[in-house]
């Protein structure tokens, strides 16, 4: 990137938005018909004109030099060989026979020949002080808003185009933990005047001073030696035998199980497996695994217990009255009023959905027909996924729009206007696209909004946990009763088998996949409850190093255990509760925890597979299962290729044109309101 040349051809370069937009007050030469070189690095590096004062002391007060530099500096801007020089006196001509014009056209156009600047350019652009400099933008960027009430909303646009071009620029933002407009763009500035060689050693010093200005949380030194202290380690060595022993002593039964099913329908016949013999074992098996699954309370107990011990002994405060450590654990606390009223509405509907699931059982004993049971709870579900996603959309986008147009006479508050105010901060108009198209680009987050993406992960891990242990124990409750039944009624046709045999076979299938799953699971819980009492302490504990937060969040992004989809969930519920401290999605910095449309889209490709595998349940279970009839699974690619169709390629292209469609109208009626 260069401070003379545009970034792309539909953003203006860094001197048209200095001398257009922030108003610096530069001559053009006219032998070259461009802006002055030396009065152009004389306004950005200096807050005041030092062509006006003799006092090279209070000259250099006003530059954004390093402080450690000025002894050095004052040496240069007294002789006529040296570039400060004419940085200070940027009227005066160059002595002729010198190169000092090529040095400022080279900061300006970076066409050195080389691979590094030349060092007087090297030794000026590295005395620069990022912090001074950030300071004197502000300065210019305060003076122009307060003249133009619009330029803050515009200069933020600017500047995500800018960043969307680079993707270093987005790295050395967030190593320098850019938050406000005047940090991003002198960020982009020094990027822009620096060579590619020198840069990187120049932002890791910027990286490393204001890391050490950054305000630190004192930790109290902890005494190994206290009684309590001690009393916690053995208390943590001591569970971490036991969820071992409990976890692989529930490993080894689930291995005999395994084995002893593999080995049975094996060495029984035919005529066994439809027996009171067959039935019974199979009947025995499944009892067996409902009770090892309900066994694995004790290991996850104990692996909540150790996560838990080991976060007081890494975060505990000594309480010298008692002398004993302890930890505040607070709860994450959604500070979204939407978000929990969606959450009633939510509970609502789950509560309908039970009644009907009961109403469904009643219905496939009138039909007698189990896989009408599946099928009909199956898209019931899916329906009801559906149904609170839309509700969930047209409360808060509508709330959303609402809010934000009370200034636009005549206008009909809609949750797709709704959607177009929180994502017109990301639209380009004179493209007709949006500027973030991938996640890599964004990763800047907040210390506040890592928090909400925590507890979005933590909620949806102590969520999936419970709903997979509830499939599996469903599953093995099914092939108890169906056993059962079989063995009071041989002749009922309500599972659809067609013979005893197929139900022996399908139970013992039931029982491997059961073990198999509790397995893994074992397998994983000591870490899962690692991760996700960090991330439930990170995030319920704003008092917390931040430092420490956003090391946590990189460490765990980069190693995958936070998805895309927590991300976006994370955002979403922190834009919300900025929303609802009349704050709007373009005014929250960094842009990196702004609610965009790709956020949009991935959420509710998630959702679109969540309902498409309920539909190809309720598929399979109707017209292979029910009917007895394998040629119908002829069906399913069909399906799966729709499903393809629609979720990869037709709905984010009829979501991107709607979005851009609803902004476009906005735009309008803003240009309406100002016409009037």
């Amino acid at each position: 990137m260069k401070y003379r040349t545009r970034p792309a051809e539909h953003i203006c370069s860094l001197e048209e938005l200095f001398t257009e937009h922030l108003g610096l007050n530069i001559p053009i030469v006219p032998q070259t018909s461009s802006y002055s070189n030396k009065h152009t690095f004389s306004q950005l590096l200096f807050s005041q004109n030092p062509n006006q004062y003799d006092d090279i002391d209070k000259i250099m007060s006003f530059s954004v030099f390093k402080d450690a530099d000025i002894e050095w500096l004052k040496k240069d801007a007294d002789s006529a060989q040296k570039p400060l020089y004419y940085l200070i006196h940027p009227d005066e001509s160059y002595p002729t026979g010198t190169k000092l014009s090529v040095f400022f056209s080279n900061l300006a156009n970076k066409n050195f020949s080389g691979n590094e600047q030349p060092l007087p350019i090297r030794a000026l652009l590295n005395a620069i002080d990022y912090d001074k400099l950030c300071a004197h933008l502000d300065n210019l960027i305060e003076t122009k808003g307060a003249l133009d009430s619009d330029f803050i909303v515009s200069l933020q646009s600017y500047l995500s185009n800018v960043l969307s071009t680079d993707n270093h620029l987005t790295h050395y933002c967030s190593l320098f933990k850019c938050t406000s407009p005047s940090e991003y763009l002198a960020t982009i500035l020094l990027y822009a005047l620096f060579d590619d060689v020198n840069f990187p050693a120049y932002a890791s010093e910027v990286a490393i001073t204001r890391n050490i200005k950054e305000p630190k949380v004192a930790h109290p030194v902890t005494d190994l030696n206290n009684p309590h202290f001690q009393k916690l380690m053995n208390d943590a060595r001591r569970v971490d035998k036991l969820q071992a022993f409990a976890t692989y002593t529930l490993i080894v039964l689930y291995s005999v199980q395994m084995l002893a099913t593999i080995f049975s329908s094996t060495w029984i016949s035919s005529y066994e497996a439809t027996s009171t013999k067959g039935t019974l074992f199979s009947i025995v098996m499944l009892c067996a695994s409902i009770i090892l699954t309900a066994l694995r309370f004790i290991p996850f107990s104990l692996h909540k217990k150790y996560s838990e011990l080991s976060l007081i002994l890494e975060h505990s405060v000594l309480d010298e009255n008692s002398n004993t450590y302890s930890i505040t654990y607070n709860h994450f606390q959604n500070c979204s009023r939407s978000f929990n009223d969606i959450q009633q509405g939510r509970r609502v509907i789950i509560t309908l959905f039970c009644m009907m699931s009961i109403l469904y059982i009643v219905v496939s004993f009138v039909f007698n027909s189990f896989p009408l049971l599946v099928a009909l709870v199956s898209l019931s579900f899916g329906g009801v996924m559906l149904i609170d996603s839309m509700v969930h959309d047209h409360i808060t986008y509508k709330r959303y729009d609402a809010f934000f147009s009370s200034d636009l006479p005549g206008h009909v508050p809609a949750s797709r206007f709704g959607v177009a105010r929180m994502c017109s901060w990301d639209y380009d108009s004179r493209l007709n696209s949006f500027r973030h198209t991938s996640y890599n680009k964004l990763t800047n987050y907040s210390e506040d909004c890592i928090r909400h993406i925590y507890d979005q992960v933590a909620d949806s891990s102590k969520y999936s946990w419970a709903t997979l242990t509830a499939f599996i124990v469903t599953l093995s409750s099914i092939g108890v009763i169906a056993e059962i039944l079989q063995l009071v009624n041989p002749d009922l046709e309500y599972f659809r088998m067609p013979n005893a045999s197929m139900l022996y076979s399908v139970t013992m299938i039931l029982i491997l996949l059961n073990d198999v799953l509790n397995i893994l699971i074992l397998l994983r819980a000591r870490s899962h409850y690692q991760k996700m009492a960090e991330f439930s302490f990170y995030a319920g504990n704003p008092d917390s190093d931040n430092y420490e937060v956003t090391t946590l969040f990189r460490h765990n992004l980069y190693a995958g255990s936070i998805s895309e989809l927590a991300i976006a969930r994370g955002i979403y519920n922190y834009n919300l509760c900025q929303f609802e401290q009349s704050l709007s999605t373009s005014d929250i910095q960094p842009p990196d925890d702004r609610y965009h449309p790709m956020y949009i889209v991935n959420q509710k490709l998630h959702l679109i597979t969540d309902v498409a595998l309920c539909i190809f349940v309720a598929y399979l279970s109707m017209a292979v299962w029910h009917s007895n009839n394998l040629r119908n699974l002829i069906g399913l690619p069909i399906l799966v290729a729709v499903y393809a169709l629609w979720t990869f390629a037709m709905y984010p292209l009829f979501k991107y044109r709607k979005i851009k469609s609803s902004i476009r109208k906005l735009n309008v009626e803003h240009k309406n309101k100002e016409t009037r």
